[in-house]
């Protein structure tokens, strides 16, 4: 009997040693030089600064590292989409960016700055500003992903025989500016069919002759010259 509690008690003695162990592990002068964090691979962006990297990683143990922790702190900068943080040889950290892609330059509240596809305002301190991206002039209280979402639909589905270089949205429309200034309407709500009759229009049209298009009804295409 003694030698069962015997048995229990160097058990548990010995558990709590190996608890200690892990806990204090990360702070014993050998222990913490081994597994410090030697070599950080970006991959996916080049705007981290070698600073910025430093200062996340260097209270950080190779063996111990809380991903998710990393993670957090590495989404705190604006172009930060996503991360994936994998551990390779003892102490070399692979970083996987996936970086935020301006989609419009918006003008919002008497406001006008970058946004990626998602509506998150993007920092001129990473981004600048070109001629390429599209103006979206959103005269709608809040922005709504659904209509950001459809917006870049508009785009992926005329890409090649339409180049928008405006988009204002309403309630219930998106007009839409082209680069050589006709002015096609589209339905929010029925966004698919709106964009169906443009197509069924245009295979049996040129819209060449046309300076205003609306697909928005559903029984009829208005086209101005």
């Amino acid at each position: 009997m003694k030698s069962k509690k015997t048995k229990i008690v160097i058990g548990g003695m010995w558990i709590i040693i190996c608890a200690s162990f892990g806990f204090f592990s990360p702070t014993i002068p050998f222990v913490k030089e081994f597994f410090e964090i030697k070599k950080v691979y970006v991959k996916g962006t080049d705007k981290f600064k070698k600073e910025d990297i430093k200062k996340i990683f260097e209270k950080e143990n190779w063996f111990f590292i809380d991903k998710e922790k990393i993670k957090n702190k590495l989404k705190k900068f604006n172009f930060v989409k996503d991360v994936e943080v994998n551990r390779l040889f003892v102490g070399n950290i692979d970083l996987v960016i996936l970086e935020r892609i301006p989609f419009a330059v918006i003008h919002y509240k008497n406001k006008r700055y970058l946004i990626d596809e998602e509506g998150v305002r993007l920092s001129e301190k990473y981004y600048k500003i070109t001629g390429e991206l599209p103006h979206l002039y959103y005269n709608d209280k809040y922005i709504s992903k659904d209509k950001l979402a459809k917006i870049k639909l508009l785009k992926e589905e005329f890409k090649g025989k339409m180049r928008f270089k405006k988009f204002y949205v309403y309630k219930s429309q998106i007009a839409c500016r082209t680069e050589d200034d006709k002015d096609i309407i589209f339905s929010i709500e029925d966004i698919e069919k709106s964009i169906s009759r443009a197509k069924a229009f245009m295979k049996r049209v040129s819209i060449n002759q046309f300076k205003y298009l609306n697909f928005s009804f559903e029984h009829m295409v208005i086209a101005r010259r």
